[in-house]
């Protein structure tokens, strides 16, 4: 009887408002190694995938007990653009069709990740943002050479070797997650290691930032928000009254509230009272999402916006699948790239899980997306009022790149 086999690769994103000016730990930062070739623009080769894939996904997974929804794209991206370098044949294929990258060779998507990290690594006064990559292996395994190279110099991924039976190990591993993620996440693993770990790859992206137009505390009161099902809660709405890029339309209400110096902002969208949610979230989609912004026009109004926190967890398996990655779940899947010797590796969970915490000052949000590995054996001129008093869609978008970090529905503040 074979021995079974079980590899994890975990990604987490963190964003965190920023309160001060300060300084972020860069022992976190991505900082892509001298002498590695890849284009100031091939980012741009995969904007597109990493919206279409989240806008993707948005019809896939399933809302909470709550109607709620938070996903992170760009972590799922950058954890399985790692997992690609690995996979081989018709595998490779349908990984590829999933991340909307089809055709794309590894090294080009590869270089594509290390462009989009390095324009996502930003720290100044105004707005820190940093990416970082570990991956920690069984000591009784190798990576090839080739995957480990392209890991280091890619992604520049941390490789260390662990004892799996020791209880040290998951403790270094949970001391690299709490310092990657300012505290806001302190435990991914729990001791002992399963027997079967071959290894476990984190990725996390960090934020720091404040809305550049803060909401005033004293204007923030409580108001009626319409659930879903029609009934009514109280909840507490902050507001705005500040020149702001909005639009609006027979079908429903945006509006775009930078952060910090404007490098990164949220959108909100309201659909219209007319428009069920539910039409209104299959309608999304990242020709919709162009289209929306190329209608934005800066205009003086008010927003109330109700504050809301949420934690979300979904798998994703199912919704990879239905995407086109159908036999890395199964036991044809081909990872023959990844790791030395005869092993048969496939994928057995794919899941998420997400926080976030919008308030008067900005945001803090968090998520994590793992990867199990197993072996077989209104008027334009007229000021507007936008009161998203009923569920609506919100992002989270690096604008200098363009790139969707988040996304997600507020059924239920």
């Amino acid at each position: 009887m074979k021995k079974k086999i079980a590899t994890s690769l975990i990604g987490m994103s963190l964003l965190m408002p920023l309160t001060g000016c300060g300084t972020s730990s860069n022992d976190g930062n991505l900082q892509i190694a001298e002498g590695v070739e890849f284009g100031a623009r091939d980012y741009e080769k995969i904007v597109a995938p990493n919206n279409e894939l989240g806008f993707k996904l948005l019809k896939e997974v399933d809302v909470d007990d709550n109607g709620n929804l938070f996903i992170s794209p760009t972590s799922l991206l950058m954890a399985l653009a790692m997992v690609y370098n690995g996979a081989d044949g018709v595998t490779k294929e349908e990984i590829s069709k999933a991340l909307q990258v089809q055709g794309m060779d590894a090294m080009d998507l590869n270089k594509a990740n290390a462009s989009l990290m390095t324009m996502l690594n930003k720290d100044t006064d105004a707005i820190q943002l940093q990416v970082a990559n570990s991956i920690w292996l069984n000591e009784e395994y190798n990576f090839q050479e080739e995957f480990a190279v392209r890991s280091k110099d890619y992604f520049n991924a941390q490789i260390e070797e662990i004892d799996i039976n020791s209880t040290d190990s998951p403790k270094r591993i949970n001391e690299w997650v709490k310092k990657s993620t300012n505290g806001k996440i302190d435990k991914m693993v729990d001791g002992p290691l399963d027997d079967d770990l071959v290894a476990m790859l984190l990725n996390a992206i960090y934020f720091k930032g404040d809305w550049q137009y803060p909401f005033d505390k004293k204007n923030t009161e409580n108001r009626a928000f319409q659930l879903a099902d029609g009934t009514e809660t109280l909840v507490p709405f902050m507001k705005l009254e500040e020149k702001l890029s909005y639009m609006a339309n027979s079908e429903l209400q945006a509006i775009n509230l930078p952060y910090a110096n404007s490098e990164m902002s949220m959108t909100i969208i309201l659909p219209n009272e007319q428009k069920s949610f539910k039409e209104f979230q299959n309608s999304l989609s990242a020709e919709k999402w162009a289209e929306l912004h190329s209608d934005f026009k800066s205009m003086r109004g008010t927003l109330l916006l109700p504050k809301f926190k949420m934690e979300y967890e979904t798998e994703l398996n199912g919704a990879l699948e239905t995407l086109g990655m159908a036999s890395a779940f199964t036991d044809f899947a081909n990872f023959s790239k990844m790791v030395e010797g005869d092993k048969s590796l496939f994928i057995s969970k794919v899941k998420q899980k997400t926080y976030i915490d919008v308030n008067e000052e900005g945001t803090e949000a968090a998520a994590v997306t793992s990867v199990q590995m197993d072996t077989a054996s209104a008027p334009v001129d007229d000021p507007f009022i936008m009161e998203v008093n009923r569920p609506f869609f919100f992002a989270i978008t690096d604008d200098e790149t363009g790139v969707v970090l988040f996304m997600g529905f507020v059924a239920t503040p």
